[in-house]
């Protein structure tokens, strides 16, 4: 077998180990919403045999809460599917830090999400043809034939679910990326140098694209979820926590005379460092779990504004201290940290600049 072969040959197996785990993720994801969206809708065509309001929790003396029939619904769907919809979707995402914590967080997940889905089910089954919610309780046989299902279920698909080995070799893109912007002479070196000794800013924009409004809008409804049951109007506490979210799941990346800057959101100014605090820059592939996630993270020796997996410019400043900044691509990520030589090695100092 010839090198080009065995480049071939590798390439053919991570692109089908992607598919396979977007394939995942799609159905892992979507699966435990389809069952909360199914409970739902049973929900609301029994509506005409159900109290109103319906019992909604159990203290020691009997029923001490209640909600309307859309709010059972919508717990069904948020509190059931999108708690198990998360939890399996981040286990898929977690495969590359380990493949049996994954595997697990793949069957806890469906199996979570389907638990809750049957919960709500069981309580409103439990109320059907009841005059008084006071007097309500919670299906039995609901409950115990939902647990059973969420264990066959989750333990099915966990062991069903068997992604590759991860691959952490650095791509050929993003190792030309590197080696072009540390090497003086390439023409990407020579452009960065122009744009520093003009004092042009590059300004980056990064997202984690339509997953921000799928973790925003699902940490806002888990929020407002949890506290509407201790006081009704601390539900509205997941606006903010939906709007939080939003803010750091995407914004610009700023390099300019100044330094590197991140604006999370656009506004928010985080992890800012002056060009003489910055000793080197290199363009690295990075795993988003291998930080503990996404968004602005503090791990260790590393502080990130991680999008996603892929390529990111690694900034090293003080004594071993890291700053990992997503980018769109290796070629963005690429001329960004051309662009951060250039100005650390004066191209951008207004009293000494090199000719270029």
């Amino acid at each position: 077998m010839d090198v080009q072969t065995g480049v071939d040959t590798a390439l053919g197996r991570a692109g089908a180990d992607k598919r396979y785990n977007a394939r995942w993720l799609i159905g892992v994801t979507a699966g435990p919403i389809i069952v909360g969206l199914l409970a739902a809708a049973w929900m609301l065509t029994a509506a005409d045999r159900l109290p109103d309001p319906l019992a909604s929790h159990w203290g020691p003396d009997g029923v001490d809460g209640y909600m309307s029939l859309p709010g059972h619904a919508a717990i069904a769907v948020f509190a059931g599917g999108g708690s198990g919809a998360l939890c399996a979707g981040l286990a898929v995402a977690a495969r590359a830090s380990s493949l049996t914590l994954s595997r697990f967080g793949v069957g806890f997940g469906i199996a979570l999400g389907l638990a809750m889905t049957g919960l709500s089910v069981a309580v409103v089954a439990g109320q059907l043809g009841l005059g008084n919610p006071a007097q309500a309780v919670a299906s039995a046989p609901v409950i115990w034939v939902s647990v059973v299902l969420a264990v066959l279920a989750g333990g099915i698909c966990g062991w069903l679910y068997r992604p590759a080995e991860p691959d952490r070799q650095q791509s050929r893109e993003t190792s030309a990326q590197d080696e072009a912007a540390g090497n003086e002479e390439s023409p990407l070196t020579r452009a960065a140098r122009q744009a520093a000794a003009a004092h042009q800013p590059l300004v980056i924009g990064v997202s984690m694209g339509p997953a921000k409004w799928l973790l925003s809008l699902g940490i806002g409804a888990l929020v407002a979820l949890s506290l509407v049951f201790i006081v009704p109007a601390l539900g509205f506490l997941g606006i903010p926590a939906a709007a939080l979210m939003w803010i750091f799941c995407q914004g610009k990346i700023v390099i300019d005379p100044d330094g590197i800057r991140v604006l999370a959101g656009g506004f928010w100014k985080l992890m800012s460092l002056s060009q003489a605090e910055i000793r080197a820059a290199a363009v690295e592939d990075i795993n988003a779990m291998d930080f503990g996630g996404w968004g602005y993270r503090l791990t260790g020796g590393s502080t990130g504004f991680i999008m996603r997996s892929g390529p990111a410019l690694v900034v090293t400043a003080g004594f071993r201290q890291r700053f990992v900044y997503s980018m769109p691509d290796a070629g963005t990520a690429g001329q960004a940290c051309a662009l951060v030589n250039a100005y650390r090695t004066g191209f951008g100092d207004e009293s000494d600049t090199p000719e270029v």
